[in-house]
């Protein structure tokens, strides 16, 4: 068997887990080669046992990046169909918790007279988010989403795409808007924050809002919930910031200081 069939093999034998079926075939496969060169083994003649350890560990992964905010498994299509946008919302835990705190948002968007955003890692902010005055781009790595979002943004004749992104690869060139979003992102992307600067220099947009959750995984309230490793991050970076707190996330409203450009990689 050639190493293409091989991987697609594996691939599909990942994505066979209904919470990860919708993820991006390139995200699954970047996935697997990371997993496969850190621990420098070959997927060539592998037991059976040795192939499923290898599709166990990778899944595992995955979960982390997206699986866990899967919260239901309600018909996302039959719910946008229906016209039932709270329990579509509801579906995606981070959507679900972000409820009550999204007319805050848009109205904090709208004070900030805000006509672009690009959204990464979006999950399905863009149907509490999006509006007839806004250009949305929105960005994650499940394809499934995309897809509801994308149906979406048709059937309200909104201005917006789609796009499949990884952001831990950092892409050579994003859209350029008046704000970007990483909402409850960069602690699941990058956990030993090795990462968070290159991509804070990799968007274009003047404006960022980046979140993270006040909640331990128990669902417990933090003590500590600022990130001071980030906040020190921005001082560095010499970007302007405040602080908003919500029940459940903390915010980072970010200014990139005129002068400073964006730097592609």
């Amino acid at each position: 068997m050639q190493n293409t069939d091989l991987k697609k093999e594996f691939i599909e034998k990942i994505k066979s887990k209904k919470e990860l079926s919708g993820l991006s075939d390139s995200v699954v496969k970047d996935s697997l080669e990371e997993y496969l060169q850190k621990n420098r083994i070959s997927i060539y003649e592998k037991s059976e046992k040795e192939k499923k350890l290898i599709v166990k560990e990778v899944r595992s992964r995955l979960r982390l990046l997206a699986g866990r905010f899967q919260k239901s498994k309600k018909s996302k299509k039959s719910l946008l169909s229906s016209g039932d946008i709270d329990k579509l919302l509801k579906t995606h835990s981070s959507t679900s918790e972000r409820l009550e705190f999204y007319p805050r948002l848009k109205k904090l968007l709208s004070e900030m007279n805000v006509k672009s955003i690009l959204d990464i890692g979006c999950g399905l902010n863009p149907i509490a988010l999006a509006s007839k005055n806004i250009i949305y781009y929105a960005s994650d790595i499940n394809e499934g989403d995309l897809s509801i979002i994308s149906e979406y943004f048709k059937k309200n004749n909104l201005e917006g795409s789609t796009f499949v992104m990884d952001i831990r690869k950092i892409p050579r060139s994003l859209p350029k808007t008046d704000v970007c979003l990483m909402l409850k992102l960069l602690d699941v992307i990058d956990p030993k924050h090795n990462l968070s600067e290159n991509i804070l220099k990799s968007i274009p947009s003047k404006k960022i809002i980046v979140s993270f959750s006040t909640k331990k995984l128990s669902g417990r309230k933090m003590n500590f919930p600022k990130r001071f490793w980030f906040e020190k991050l921005l001082a560095r970076l010499e970007y302007e910031f405040e602080v908003l707190e919500s029940d459940n996330e903390i915010f980072y409203l970010i200014t990139k200081k005129l002068g400073i450009a964006y730097k592609q990689f």
